[in-house]
């Protein structure tokens, strides 16, 4: 078999034997295209689903960052006002004290 005739019969080449027909039969064809296409389309449907996993994850890593600035921003404000309140217990105290000492002073007669 010199393989150069178009017959359907086995291709045989110098050096290349891949056991294929030179045309492969009508259905045999239908059938390789059918499952080309299968597996075409699973493998868009796997690229998808992938897609709308990244897109759930973005949105979570953004969900979770906003509530990270929040959480912090709660802490920056709760102590600030600890300190504020800090401050505004020394300052009750350091009057109390000026008015102790301005009470302890003996008093000038005029």
């Amino acid at each position: 078999m010199a393989g150069s005739a178009n017959d359907g019969a086995l291709v045989h080449e110098k050096g290349c034997d891949t056991g294929r027909t030179a045309n492969p039969p009508s259905q045999e064809f239908h059938n390789f295209a059918n499952v080309t296409h299968a597996l075409i389309w699973q493998g868009v449907a796997a690229v998808t689903r992938a897609r709308i996993s990244i897109a759930k994850g973005r949105l979570l890593c953004e969900q979770t960052r906003e509530l990270r600035l929040q959480a912090q921003d709660a802490r920056t404000r709760s102590h600030a006002l600890a300190v504020q309140a800090a401050y505004s217990v020394e300052r009750a105290h350091l009057a109390a004290e000026w008015v102790a000492c301005v009470a302890a002073r003996p008093r000038l007669r005029a």
